[in-house]
């Protein structure tokens, strides 16, 4: 099964504005005007979130729909 044209169309793009940043990196290296980056901001620090008490493993479950898994007999 090939590429469909929407896949193709997408990477395309992609890489069309790799080219332009690099073209534009390039520029810029090239004419001296070498201001920063823009830098992201930081990500904003994370809420506290209370510890969530794990769940009581469950004992015996005698009430499962399948019942108790037993093994299998060995055909050899």
């Amino acid at each position: 099964m090939g590429p469909t044209e929407k896949s193709f169309s997408q990477v395309k793009a992609i890489l069309g504005k790799l080219d332009r940043s690099i073209d534009e990196v390039r520029a810029r290296r090239t004419t001296g005007d070498l201001k920063p980056f823009p830098v992201p901001s930081p990500a904003p620090a994370p809420m506290a979130v209370p510890p969530v008490r794990p769940a009581e493993a469950p004992g015996n479950r005698q009430n499962s729909p399948y019942g108790r898994a037993t093994p299998l007999p060995f055909g050899g």
